[in-house]
């Protein structure tokens, strides 16, 4: 039989495994010393690690190389350091080069060698710092106000939608404005790779995939069907769980939603179709493409434009021609 842990107790384990993230955070800044200011530097957006002695930082949307000394070694004790904090192990021991994770107001991507063949390297993306108003958005120009009443319009009426765009150009951060306007009683269920999205709605689940932990992102899709969420969001459509997204969103999980790399609006699409083929389902294309016309009502296109961040196209799925062959689009 469990026997819960009294709330001290609990209390008390959460404080020592604060106290042991702070402890190993503050060795990561020792071990980065060079990056420290960079760390601090709320403008600076993304710090990459190429190789020892080989540093550019992203600020204000412009890449800049750092006249910094940072030795192999170094680079390798930090990323041992971040993958113990998440419980993760990577080097020889499991011969795994890659780690994903996330550090209090960062993600990092990073690989070892051999398969980093300039040393190890490390990708470091800031977070957003908090999740910013549609109203925000719209005074900062990120989001013209027909574009912002467009996705309103569609959370509000519950239909399916995708955040399109490419590397860099803001989908988590308009994602995270999008759920903000999510009716605070409805259940979401969020699935991420590394988790990313800052869930304002009290009721959420959310879930981090990792396929050494038996959670794929397509047994994520899978399990949140069995959560009774209202609305089933994918920070990333990138394999085969985009299948059984469309899935739930077309049955009974209205206003679900996920982000997809793509050049256009009208390309996320394509992304989509080129997703599912790719996972060989056996269905005939033609029968994805319609497939895919059911499950997806918009789509909201971000571009980057050096520091800046724009909404430029917004398109709303009606249906698939089968004679033409060609999704009909509404565009605005």
């Amino acid at each position: 039989m469990h026997i819960e842990e009294p709330p001290s107790a609990a209390k008390a384990q959460e404080a020592i495994r604060l106290g042991h993230t702070q402890r190993v955070l503050a060795q990561l800044m020792d071990t980065l010393a060079v990056l420290r200011t960079h760390f601090d530097d709320a403008e600076i957006s993304e710090i990459m690690i190429n190789g020892p002695d080989d540093v550019f930082i992203e600020k204000h949307g412009k890449t800049i190389k750092l006249k910094v000394k940072l030795a192999a070694p170094n680079i390798r004790a930090a990323i041992s350091l971040i993958a113990g904090l998440m419980e993760k192990e990577v080097g020889e021991k499991n011969k795994q080069r890659v780690l994903s994770a996330r550090l209090p107001g960062f993600r990092v991507e990073a690989i070892l060698p051999p398969v980093a063949v300039n040393g190890p390297t490390m990708c470091i993306r800031r977070h957003a710092s908090r999740v910013f108003s549609i109203e925000e958005y719209i005074s900062s120009g990120v989001i013209s106000q027909e574009y912002a009443d467009l996705l309103k319009q569609a959370i509000l009426n519950k239909e399916n939608f995708l955040i399109v765009g490419g590397t860099g150009s803001g989908k988590t951060t308009m994602m995270n404005t999008a759920l903000s306007m999510v009716p605070p009683d409805e259940r979401l269920f969020v699935i991420e790779t590394v988790h990313e999205l800052q869930i304002v709605s009290p009721n959420k689940v959310l879930v981090e995939c990792d396929d050494e932990q038996g959670m794929t992102p397509r047994k994520a899709v899978r399990t949140a069907m069995r959560y009774a969420p209202k609305r089933v969001i994918v920070g990333e459509l990138r394999g085969p769980e985009a299948y059984d997204w469309m899935d739930a969103a077309n049955t009974g999980h209205p206003g679900s939603a996920a982000t997809i790399h793509a050049n256009s609006a009208a390309r996320g699409l394509g992304r989509l179709e080129n997703l599912l083929l790719m996972s060989n389902m056996g269905v005939p294309h033609e029968a994805l493409k319609v497939a895919i016309a059911d499950s997806v009502q918009w789509l909201f296109f971000i571009k980057r434009d050096g520091a800046t961040r724009k909404v430029t196209e917004v398109c709303r799925v009606l249906d698939y021609d089968r004679v033409k062959g060609e999704y009909v689009l509404e565009k605005f």
